[in-house]
């Protein structure tokens, strides 16, 4: 079970990663934290992984490299799965699974975590990972975050 990562093995996943971690407000969810930074390791082209509240809040944020602010990235991913979310309601479609953003240097997925308190998890790919395997990493990463204590 990856909830039960060691410090040591966190930090080496992120010196290896060349992670630029910056400092969340107080309160993020730092037990949640070494299942980012597992996920981020296991995969070259995974750039980011960032879960928030489902207010927008910044809760914990790995990333390989990634100049952006998490807590703006956190508060319009959210935003931006909401609104898909609103969407698939409007056009009378079943429930939202996730959204995505599909660029020519890489794509973004975003999906709702289910649990006693719902967070969205956004994750970040260059493009030299397919989409549908982005899509895979992130649902597999948020039923890890559903599962955690």
């Amino acid at each position: 079970k990856v909830s039960q990562v060691d410090s040591t093995t966190v930090e080496q996943l992120r010196h290896r990663a060349g992670q630029l971690m910056p400092e969340l407000p107080a309160g993020q969810d730092a037990h949640l934290q070494p299942l980012l930074v597992a996920g981020l390791g296991r995969h070259p082209g995974l750039k980011m992984l960032l879960l928030s509240s489902s207010d927008g809040r910044a809760l914990a944020f790995a990333s390989a490299r990634l100049q952006a602010d998490p807590r703006r990235v956190c508060a319009m991913g959210n935003s931006f799965l909401t609104l898909g979310e609103t969407l698939a309601r409007e056009l009378g479609l079943s429930a939202s699974s996730h959204v995505t953003l599909s660029t020519g240097q890489g794509n973004m997925v975003l999906v709702r975590v289910s649990g006693s308190s719902p967070c969205t998890l956004a994750a970040l790919a260059d493009g030299s990972m397919p989409l549908a395997m982005l899509l895979y990493v992130a649902r597999d990463c948020a039923s890890q975050v559903a599962a955690a204590p």
